[in-house]
């Protein structure tokens, strides 16, 4: 496979200039009476107020949204336009969980064709105002009750009704193929690798401990922004993390989601879904340093990519890491860091088994070694998806961002970040900081 080259005619480098996110906040609390619109406009607004540079720098604007408004088909466009930016090109898109990272490639697509010189990428979801729906069999027959022609074939019709047609249903956030669950397909993987629930309950345990130390220490001040949403009564500073997760005795108050004797997912050992919202600031390397910025990172490569769905549908981190790493003409204990979405305990552990196993790697990828075994002193050092939620169109860039705040702390170095989704999705970064 040749090296990627993200380089743009000129021989620039993509630059991720600055990035920011909101708190990650537990549904129907702090950001309760904000759609992600309002969300997404606040984060971006506050990303150009710290970077200081002129808005007509900026060409393109793309935000991921997963859990989607019917009546903002285009969340993009509305944040532009209320950020009096009207003059840039808007386009929203979504990815499951690696909407984010999507986002960020396509905004380093324009400006490696020269097209623009910067862009920012984003991403904001709100479970808290997720949409309620209708089934289209309901819709049907409310057409034929407004299209009978008589008052008594109107309520002839109306009677045919039954108390469960008329019950709204919450957004659907499982998988429309497989109609599984995000737990169903981690106990999927847990039953084929044999993964434990002592095992998961543990590792959910330590990314809550990891991520509460960071916020202890200070560590994440720098790139969570402390946000004060609509209708502007109230702020939130810090994600709702819960110091009980960081204890083991936590764990054993939960039963498994699944209901069969042999089931280890519980909703501990699971992200929960939160609201929140994320932006980075990409330039072309020449313009941001004539602008006088010190860029937090660079892309060094990146993949994207598409796995079987019926079965280790989360494999998608393990294969996208594969195939960046080698873009990069890099291995994986070249990285300082590893910040790979927790989509469940059982999912990354499995992912963790299948960067070493030759099998996989014979089998899957095509290649006769493993992409290697994953130093856990490395990976999610400040903690994962576990402990702070799943915004899902946001998750994958809280990795980009606390990945390169974590390399800037270091005094540079090279990270790579992935992540898995639903619809058998993976997606991998690699990033470097100087």
């Amino acid at each position: 496979m040749p090296t990627q080259n993200l380089k743009t005619p000129l021989g620039e480098r993509v630059a991720i200039v600055a990035g920011l996110r909101s708190p990650f906040v537990r549904r129907d609390s702090g950001f309760k009476d904000s759609y992600a619109t309002n969300l997404g406009a606040m984060v971006t607004n506050e990303l150009l107020s710290r970077t200081a540079i002129e808005r007509k720098e900026i060409a393109q604007l793309v935000f991921g949204q997963v859990i989607q408004q019917p009546d903002i088909p285009n969340p993009a466009r509305e944040i532009a336009v209320a950020l009096s930016m009207p003059h840039l090109q808007a386009y929203s898109l979504s990815s499951s969980c690696l909407s984010g990272l999507q986002a960020i490639v396509n905004v380093a697509g324009s400006i490696i064709s020269g097209s623009i010189n910067a862009g920012i990428a984003g991403g904001a979801d709100s479970i808290s105002n997720a949409p309620l729906s209708i089934s289209p069999r309901v819709i049907q027959k409310f057409k034929a009750i407004f299209t009978a022609p008589s008052l008594e074939d109107k309520y002839r019709l109306f009677r045919q009704f039954s108390w469960r047609d008329l019950k709204p249903h919450g957004v659907n956030l499982k998988d429309f193929m497989t109609q599984m669950s995000v737990a169903e397909h981690s106990e999927q993987m847990a039953q084929r690798y044999n993964i434990s629930r002592a095992e998961q309950d543990e590792f959910a345990r330590y990314s809550n401990e990891k991520a509460m130390n960071a916020w202890k220490l200070g560590l994440l001040k720098e790139e969570v922004m402390p946000s004060f949403p609509r209708p502007y009564t109230d702020f939130v500073v810090s994600d709702t993390l819960s110091a009980a997760a960081t204890r083991p005795a936590h764990y054993q108050r939960f039963s498994p989601i699944v209901n069969k004797p042999y089931a280890t997912v519980t909703e501990a050992n699971i992200p929960q879904p939160v609201d929140g919202s994320a932006a980075v600031l990409l330039m072309n390397e020449n313009r941001a340093k004539a602008l006088g910025l010190t860029p937090l990172g660079y892309i060094r490569s990146y993949a994207i990519t598409g796995n079987e769905i019926w079965e280790n549908m989360f494999s998608g981190a393990s294969i996208a890491t594969a195939i960046a790493l080698e873009r990069a003409n890099m291995a994986l204990e070249d990285m300082d860091y590893i910040d790979i979405h927790e989509s469940s305990a059982s999912q990354i552990l499995a992912n963790v088994r299948l960067f070493e196993s030759a099998e996989f790697a014979k089998n899957t990828l095509n290649r006769t070694a493993c992409i290697g075994k994953i130093d856990l002193d490395k990976l999610n050092v400040f903690g994962g998806s576990i402990a702070f939620g799943n915004p899902r169109a946001v998750t994958s860039l809280r990795l980009v961002i606390q990945s390169l705040y974590a390399l800037k702390r270091k005094g540079g170095g090279t990270s790579v970040v992935a992540s898995s989704g639903l619809g058998g999705l993976g997606a991998a970064m690699v990033l470097e900081s100087e």
